[in-house]
């Protein structure tokens, strides 16, 4: 009997190409679709897993709240919180700091600027990074030790075996050795660790100065803790506030200071919490990305459905005669049930023969390294995914068809009726309320994304370029002032300056302090050169900029944003001091974006010398290192012909370093590499809702045809036109489609409203966005319909007729 059932499948499949190549084709694109969605989906739910000991490791991150709008969060911590907590709770087994800093990395006639993570001995203890040669044991057995990543040992050793072997690394002017202990395997993509060089923090002092050893109000590592098993988080965290109490003494205030545990397995995907050295991912983007795949899927399989209605009134002569035969309902149910699942199996086949062709294409697209492998867990869920689809396409169209009552089929009075029927208009309905949601989305984000990248920043960011000195200390002050003389006395440079934070890094010095009010106030901070707002075109509001050879703006002065003036309530700011800051506040900068439009401006002060602030605040962090970078304006769109003039400075002065650059608006870009990626996808993905959903619609216009074949042979004896017959044909789906819009357009707008809502900015949802989506649509459903009903209405009206 099945044998009997899979060959009367095949023969109507091959009878019937056209419909067969349809619905395998629109199958496959929703299950290639799904599949490569999936595997974004499950590496952004993977992060951290590979550890063995993830369930048990927690990353320590704090809290502070001295009033209204003064609540700070940090992911860093103090630099003596991890032994700190392990002395004092039993619960923890092990912990481990990391602390991220550069430094030029000289040896083996090789040097480079690093980003090179610090961290304690017991580093391999909680974490299961794959030691490849070497100390496998205790890789830091010594303080002076170092571990390569595979692709670093490559990098400065080649071939060779760099075990034994020592790289210099440079620590304000002071070069230190450290020898090569081990070599790991490279961090897989799903870790919030990530690295290339790693050093031994046993030697404090090389890293934090005393003060920051001991202040816990200098937040700077990042503290992962191991706990012991079978722990309770919620009661260890119940046991913080007594050692804080203890340790912050005099300044320890009731319900001001807490410290909390985040799980590692959620810190890739938790945006509740600042990113700590690695970048973060928002979930509302894999989730976004999952409900696309399984609507494109959904739609796939509504398309399937639809099509079989459309060419089950074709088969109903088959059905009749088989009833007539003995055929019992159960039979005709497995019979067309089984040439679903046939079309599923091929299509799901075709499906993922298609993920295999795509896949570099999409990790190029998502900037991921995904792998599509077979193993028992892949053929189970494919096979899972082809009798889940095989049911949901194929159970409908089944028990439609074994419900035809054979007399009346061959009376020939089946299809007489004109309507599709409450559920195919319902499939209609569903299909184009995805796809116009989808299309929303698609402008919406675009119009997002192409606001942030071209939005008037409060600066100049077009033919800037930024050189880092990979410098520090006073080496790099005076090789930056050499450095910036030399670009001046080229005409292709328009301006130079130097600061220590540029506006490619996302973020600058966050400082804090206890006001003479007693509030906690933070602010953020750079220090800067007298050329900084010239350079960048950064506007005055009030007061005057810095002047350059003025010995008192260079001592003590500094300027604000106007943030900066509001938030602290300063009247009259220029020319007087703030606080208890010895310093004088020259002018008032007009407000302007130094981090991604993700945030809102934030209190700002930029100093030529820091020694007068940062010998006041308590509290001090940043994500970056504190080596100069120079700033460039060019005045030249040929930027090939200026970064060779610079280069050629550059290795005039200093030619033992390499010159290193980057192009500050490509750089700006980057910073919206998440918000782009989903742009890329969502587009994809309308476009193959669309196509599916045009699939759909010519399924059912078909059945509408087929329906009305009499019918329209007789409108044409009477004397219609192809325009009169056309539009009885499509003044259906364009009531369907209508209502599709109706409901579409609030929740497309809902939809939007809430993914803008995560920007400080947002070009906002425009109206004209709807009606172009709604005229679009219309459009596609007349040219889609038109075809059928041109088709049927060009057809001899003789032939229609003589079938009744």
């Amino acid at each position: 009997m099945f044998k009997n059932y899979v060959k009367i499948a095949w023969r109507n499949l091959v009878k019937n190409k056209g419909y067969t190549i349809i619905n395998i084709a629109g199958l496959s694109v929703g299950v290639c679709c799904f599949i490569l969605i999936a595997l974004f989906v499950e590496n952004e739910f993977s992060y951290d897993h590979f550890h063995s000991k993830a369930d048990r490791i927690y990353r320590v991150w704090q809290y502070e709240n001295y009033g209204p709008k003064e609540d700070f969060v940090n992911t860093t911590t103090p630099v003596s919180m991890v032994e700190v907590l392990k002395t004092n709770f039993p619960e923890i087994e092990e912990g481990s700091r990391v602390f991220r800093f550069n430094s030029l990395v000289k040896g083996n006639n090789n040097e480079f600027n690093e980003s090179i993570r610090a961290v304690d001995p017991s580093f391999f203890q909680l974490f299961d990074f794959n030691i490849l040669k070497g100390n496998t044991a205790n890789p830091f057995a010594t303080a002076n030790t170092m571990v390569l990543s595979e692709s670093s040992a490559k990098k400065y050793f080649g071939d060779e075996n760099p075990i034994g072997k020592s790289l210099a690394l440079e620590f304000n002017e002071e070069i230190k050795f450290f020898e090569i202990s081990a070599v790991v395997a490279n961090p897989p993509e799903e870790s919030s660790i990530q690295f290339e060089i790693l050093v031994s923090l046993e030697n404090e002092a090389l890293f934090f100065s005393e003060r920051a050893r001991e202040s816990w109000f200098n937040v700077s590592v990042e503290s992962y803790l191991l706990l012991q098993e079978g722990q309770s988080v919620t009661q260890l965290e119940a046991k913080f506030p007594t050692v804080i109490k203890q340790y912050l003494g005099d300044n320890y205030k009731e319900n001001t200071f807490f410290l909390n545990l985040q799980p590692l397995t959620e810190i890739h995907l938790d945006t509740s919490l600042p990113p700590g050295f690695e970048p973060i991912s928002n979930p509302k983007y894999s989730y976004v990305m999952g409900c696309i795949a399984f609507l494109v899927l959904l739609l796939a399989c509504i398309n399937f459905v639809t099509l079989a209605i459309g060419r089950s009134f074709s088969r109903a002569t088959e059905v009749g005669v088989r009833k007539v035969l003995g055929a019992f309902r159960k039979q005709i149910i497995r019979q067309f049930w089984g040439e679903a699942l046939l079309v599923t199996l091929i299509a799901v086949l075709v499906g993922i023969l298609l993920s295999f062709i795509l896949l570099n294409t999409f990790n190029d697209l998502t900037n991921k390294q995904l792998n599509l492998s077979f193993n028992i867990s892949f053929l189970g869920i494919a096979s899972g995914l082809v009798l889940f689809i095989a049911l949901i396409a194929g159970i409908y169209p089944s028990i439609v068809l074994s419900k035809f009552n054979p007399m009346e089929v061959l009376r020939r009075k089946m299809g007489k009726g004109t309507s599709m029927g409450l559920f195919g208009k319902s499939l209609v309905v569903v299909q184009f309320v995805t796809s116009i949601v989808m299309l929303i989305g698609t402008l919406v984000i675009g119009r997002q994304i192409d606001y942030l990248v071209n939005k008037d920043l409060g600066y100049q960011k077009d033919t800037i370029v930024v050189v880092p000195t990979n410098m520090s200390g006073e080496q790099a002050d005076t090789f930056g002032d050499l450095y910036i003389a030399e670009l001046r006395k080229q005409p292709i440079v328009t301006e130079a300056s130097r600061s220590i934070f540029s506006f490619i890094e996302n973020g600058w010095a966050e400082l804090g302090f206890t006001d003479s009010k007693n509030s906690y106030r933070e602010f953020n901070f750079n220090a800067v050169d007298h050329d900084f707002l010239k350079t960048y075109n950064i506007q005055i509001k009030e007061g005057r900029d810095f002047q350059e050879g003025n010995a008192s703006d260079a001592q003590n002065g500094v300027l604000v944003n106007e943030t900066f003036v509001k938030a602290f309530g300063l009247q009259n700011p220029v020319g007087n001091s703030y606080d208890k800051f010895k310093i004088k506040i020259l002018g008032v900068m007009k407000d302007f974006n130094f981090k991604s439009l993700n945030h809102s401006i934030e209190p700002l002060m930029l100093t030529i010398n820091p020694s007068p602030v940062l010998e006041t605040i308590e509290n001090a962090s940043s994500k970056y290192n504190s080596q100069p970078r120079i700033s460039v304006r060019l005045n030249t769109q040929n930027m090939t012909t200026g970064i060779a003039v610079l280069k050629d400075t550059w290795e005039k002065i200093n030619p033992s370093q390499e010159f290193e650059y980057s192009f500050l608006d490509e750089a700006l870009s980057t910073q919206y590499k998440n918000e782009m990626r989903s742009k890329s996808i969502v587009n994809i993905a309308s476009l193959l809702a669309i196509f599916i959903a045009c699939m759909g619609l010519f399924g059912l216009a078909t059945l509408t045809v087929a329906r009305r074949t009499s019918e329209i042979g007789i409108r044409k004896v009477m004397g219609a036109s192809v325009i009169n017959i056309v539009g009885m044909v499509s003044k259906d789906f364009i009531k369907l489609v209508l209502i599709a819009i109706l409901l579409a357009f609030p929740l497309a707008w809902w939809a939007m409203n809430e993914w803008l809502q995560g920007f400080a900015y947002s070009t906002g949802i425009s109206w004209w966005i709807f009606v172009l989506v709604g005229i679009t649509v219309v459009g596609i459903t007349l040219v889609t319909v038109s075809f059928q009903s041109i088709k049927a209405s060009l057809t001899n009206p003789v032939k229609s007729l003589r079938t009744e």
